[in-house]
């Protein structure tokens, strides 16, 4: 049984009374993102295609403390995935707001991290990050700021999470691209929510939607 949300308007492939159950509770069940073109579905467990639920990919990267952060790192455990720059000026310090409270929301629940990619890796090392984490307050058991070789982080970017890196402010020269978007990832590497981290109700919805998920488990 899937049901969809596309183009607005709502679309449902099941009875009246499985529309109810899922629809009619609210936010008691999170949708899955397959493709990249974000459309939500409710896919029930015993459906065909719940099997070949899109996840992202396995990574390989290094967080600010120059500690590798795989896909070993965020098994079981439910995260955040973002994008940003450190010298950032004009969207980023929005994002570093909406994100600490996200931190502190689930400052004391180790099932919850934050992943937040530089897209500037050429001069975001993490010396570089260190410098930012603790200019911001970033704890480093639950927020990771991670680097790499760019090729790879923004194939995670595109493939895996369906962020389209761009710049909304109309400031970036060059490849320097960055995204308001806020990625939620269930404890099975699926995409559960796509929020704009820029728009504080969107941040509190993120927040509702980790505590659905660590209730689901």
């Amino acid at each position: 049984m899937i049901f969809r949300v596309a183009g607005g308007a709502l679309g449902v492939i099941a009875t009246g009374a499985a529309a109810l159950t899922v629809f009619g509770s609210h936010r008691a069940a999170l949708p899955f993102y397959r493709t990249a073109a974000l459309t939500p579905e409710w896919i029930a467990a015993s459906a065909p295609e719940y099997s070949s639920i899109h996840r992202v990919a396995d990574f390989a990267l290094l967080d600010q403390r120059g500690v590798p952060v795989t896909e070993d790192s965020v098994a079981g455990r439910v995260y955040v995935a973002s994008f940003f720059y450190s010298d950032c000026r004009q969207l980023c310090p929005r994002l570093k707001s909406s994100l600490s409270r996200v931190q502190n929301a689930f400052r004391d629940s180790p099932d919850v991290l934050i992943l937040s990619h530089t897209v500037f890796p050429e001069v975001d090392d993490t010396a570089r990050l260190d410098a930012y984490a603790a200019a911001n307050g970033v704890v480093a058991s639950k927020w990771h700021l991670l680097t790499g070789r760019r090729d790879i982080i923004e194939r995670l970017a595109r493939e895996s999470y369906f962020v389209e890196l761009s710049d909304t402010t109309g400031n970036t020269q060059g490849r320097l691209l960055h995204t308001e978007t806020l990625v939620l990832v269930d404890q099975e590497r699926r995409i559960r929510g796509v929020y704009d981290g820029s728009v504080p109700f969107d941040v509190d919805r993120l927040i509702e939607d980790i505590r659905v998920l660590q209730a689901r488990r």
